[in-house]
């Protein structure tokens, strides 16, 4: 089937390498072939802002299960997370379109212990816990701690490409906003700019985090010698 537009596309392909540009007749006859999917990333050339396939206009009717685009002030959301402070409002725009906000409810699991680490998650609102079920008879659920609004988890294994180390959890009704691995390579390869203050954050609330181990450590420690 042909598609009546003269626009021509780049598509970010499975290996984290960008190819293109193509017109979307040759993306249509992908799809049928499914080579691309729903949510392979493209970059209309006609404004240069990457977005998944199924939310491309010309698109969207070749993909019957497409996802619903970006609620209205999605990208305003963002602007809340210090982890997202120093990006402009292009940044947002863009930020948006590349993860997918949904919401969840206790008691449901948001990452299972064991699973792949492929995506990093970011809380806009409510509350989640990570625990831990201990013991193999008489099993024990053990809270390591609660995440709230404004807070994120999962990049530590996004960086070590490792398997999620502990369950997390839904307190309460919370909004997150996910972002696969696929979308940060897609941000550090072709959108330099945008990942550098993303990643300064992050490099800094893990820093800030490990400070606090070594502080909780050292007070551990010096009260086994006064008490001793």
């Amino acid at each position: 089937m042909s598609v009546a537009t003269t626009e021509s596309f780049k598509v970010w392909a499975a290996d984290n390498t960008a190819y293109g540009p193509v017109d979307a007749g040759r993306l249509v006859e992908w799809i049928q072939d499914e080579r691309v999917f729903p949510d392979t990333f493209l970059q209309p050339q006609s404004d240069g802002r990457w977005r998944r396939a199924a939310l491309v206009a010309t698109l969207r009717e070749h993909f019957p299960s497409a996802p619903p685009p970006p609620e209205a002030g999605a990208a305003d959301a963002l602007r809340e997370l210090a982890v997202f402070s120093g990006l402009t409002d292009q940044g947002f725009q863009q930020l948006a379109g590349l993860g997918e906000f949904y919401d969840t409810s206790p008691p449901k699991l948001v990452v299972t212990k064991g699973d792949p680490c492929d995506a990093v998650y970011f809380i806009l609102s409510g509350e989640l816990r990570v625990r831990l079920v201990v013991g193999v008879v008489d099993k024990a659920d053990r809270t390591l701690c609660k995440l709230g609004a404004g807070e994120f988890f999962g990049e530590l294994g996004m960086f070590l490409q490792s398997k999620r180390t502990a369950d997390v959890l839904a307190e309460t009704d919370s909004h997150l906003f996910k972002m696969s691995i696929n979308a940060f390579q897609l941000i550090v390869r072709q959108i330099p700019e945008l990942a550098s203050p993303i990643l300064f954050n992050i490099g800094v609330t893990m820093a800030r985090r490990i400070a606090e181990d070594n502080q909780r450590f050292y007070r551990e420690v010096t009260s086994q010698f006064l008490w001793a």
